[in-house]
């Protein structure tokens, strides 16, 4: 099963299904992000939900912004549980020169996921 995440003023981005999970793709190879699935590696509800929070620690670097990512994310519940949960929330798409420039693995800052594009693209 292949999506699209929902097109917004900030872009769309494509997703593919592997096993339980549902992955957005990111432009640098090993760095795609957990969407939806296994609650190990999606984000806690308490870091991608709220955009002006993320604003206001995030700023606004010169090659990154704040896209919606709309996906999963996990939280405790009084049982001991986990919950996982759709929500609107957001992700960071960090845009670099060259695959050089890639990072080695998928990375979150402050729990919010990076996704990455390349400049020529």
């Amino acid at each position: 099963m292949v999506a699209e995440l929902p097109s917004s003023e900030e872009g769309t981005y494509s997703t593919y299904a592997e096993g339980e999970n549902v992955w957005v793709v990111s432009d640098c190879p090993n760095t795609d992000q957990t969407l939806a699935g296994n609650p190990d590696g999606l984000p806690h509800v308490g870091s991608t939900t709220d955009r002006d929070a993320i604003e206001a620690w995030f700023g606004s670097p010169e090659n990154s912004r704040i896209i919606p990512r709309n996906g999963e994310v996990w939280e405790g519940v009084a049982d001991g549980t986990i919950q996982v949960t759709q929500v609107e929330d957001w992700m960071i798409e960090v845009t670099v020169d060259d695959l050089g420039s890639c990072p080695g693995a998928p990375s979150s800052t402050n729990g919010v996921p990076v996704i990455y594009r390349l400049a020529d693209k």
